[in-house]
């Protein structure tokens, strides 16, 4: 779990938090007014926060379940491979994440994120093929090996992540398509100015 949250999955939230742009430093520095959304404190609501908790929950009841009962008829897959299933749900599932949340889709963004996921295999192919009694309990050796064999995990997991991202995604396209205040302004460029409500 440290491991996930500190190495797999934070390279692709800096970078989206560093390199993101709302909109271009040329049409930020013309039209100061896109700050009072901010400075308003208008994209800090009460609301936003409960969306993202039940986001959060659904995500994760989304990602256990599946594969809980994907897994639960099969006696001949164990709990390790149960786990990394799971694992490997949850990162795939953060880094599409930061993609949805991101304006602007960059190289430092897919790279971050192509770095964190060769990690995250790197890792894990690693350890499963040398690690062998280094943990207490049940041994993870070849476990991910096993796992990327059979056809069943592939299936939960494309399943899991669509079924788990597609409330994100509705209310992504639903907010960039009536709430936005960037998209609106754009929007307001190009409708003439005779036709422009100019009471405000």
């Amino acid at each position: 779990i440290l491991l996930y949250t500190s190495l797999f999955t934070v390279l692709p939230q800096c970078a989206a938090a560093l390199f993101d742009q709302h909109v271009p430093a040329e049409r930020a520095l013309h039209e100061p007014q896109l700050y009072e959304y901010t400075l308003h404190a208008r994209c800090y609501r009460i609301w936003s926060y409960w969306i993202n908790i039940l986001d959060a929950i659904w995500q994760s009841a989304t990602i256990f379940f599946i594969a809980y009962f994907a897994y639960a008829k099969h006696a001949d897959i164990d709990a390790l491979v149960f786990g990394f299933s799971i694992a490997f749900s949850m990162t795939i599932t953060s880094m599409i994440h930061v993609v949805l949340q991101t304006k602007r889709i960059d190289l430092a963004l897919v790279s971050s994120i192509a770095f964190s996921l060769l990690v995250f295999l790197g890792f894990t192919l690693i350890m499963d093929a040398t690690c062998i009694l280094c943990l207490n309990g049940q041994s993870p050796y070849h476990v991910s090996y096993m796992a990327f064999r059979q056809g069943l995990f592939w299936l939960t997991n494309l399943f899991t992540i669509i079924l788990a991202m597609l409330p994100r995604f509705f209310v992504k396209c639903i907010y960039n398509s009536t709430g936005n205040p960037l998209l609106r302004n754009d929007q307001k460029e190009h409708v003439p100015s005779s036709t422009q409500d100019t009471r405000f």
